[in-house]
């Protein structure tokens, strides 16, 4: 099993699937329509559904990584 990520930002999270194989998200749902729907989507469709999907595009979350304190000689260091 795998776990479905959501779609909020889809149109900026390639590479697609759980192997990564592609880079390309009208490939994507074109590839998704034929295995989980069981038949070819048209361009239109494909186009549609991708359209749908760039409307959860929004600003990416900030990520704020910490400043740490410089470390000196008399800094504790963890017990292995």
């Amino acid at each position: 099993m795998f776990r479905a990520p959501p779609l909020r930002n889809i149109a900026l999270t390639a590479p697609y699937f759980h192997s990564g194989k592609v880079w390309d998200l009208r490939q994507a749902i074109a590839t998704m329509g034929s295995s989980q729907l069981g038949q070819a989507l048209t361009d239109d469709e494909v186009g549609k559904i991708e359209a749908f999907l760039s409307t959860l595009t929004g600003p990416q979350p900030a990520v704020t990584l910490p400043v740490l304190p410089p470390s000196a000689a008399t800094t504790r260091q963890p017990k292995p």
